[in-house]
């Protein structure tokens, strides 16, 4: 069940980084470690509801969510606030949980979409309560980010 849902998301990261970014995000193999969490941390989480529950959850360092926010507003990393780096953090993880949901069958993809949340920090949320949970490392341009998806 688990080598299905990181294809998945693996093509699902490989769609959006290619159309929204123009970028080529590979996924790394399972036994490197997965994103350390200096500080500043941006995490984005959308949750999943309905004939799906869950959650996909983005978790970056600052400077990678500044080169994302930099490709995907065509702006200079220096004009890129915090606020700006969490708003694209949140649309990134938005636009991966959508495409990820979209790969499933009619009725599991009807499932809703919650507004991202996003904090400035470490990935805090607890998918102790869901029944599948994957993490998986993708590296960009020399940069890097995980990302988690748990679902019942």
């Amino acid at each position: 069940m688990h080598e299905d849902l990181i294809r998945q998301l693996d093509e699902a990261v490989t769609e959006v980084f290619a159309v929204m970014l123009n970028l080529t995000c590979t996924s790394e193999p399972a036994d490197l470690p997965l994103l350390p969490t200096p500080d500043p941390c941006v995490t984005a989480s959308v949750l999943f509801s309905g004939p799906l529950e869950g959650r996909c959850c983005i978790q970056m360092e600052g400077r990678t969510a500044t080169e994302l926010t930099s490709n995907m507003m065509g702006m200079a990393p220096c004009e890129i606030s915090v606020d700006l780096c969490a708003d694209t953090a949140g649309e990134l993880c938005n636009m991966i949980a959508g495409c990820w949901k979209k790969r499933h069958p009619k009725d599991l993809a009807a499932s809703h979409l919650s507004c991202p949340i996003v904090n400035l920090g470490c990935c805090s949320h607890n998918a102790d309560s869901f029944r599948e949970d994957v993490t998986v490392l993708y590296r960009f341009d020399g940069h890097h980010l995980t990302l988690r998806l748990a679902f019942n």
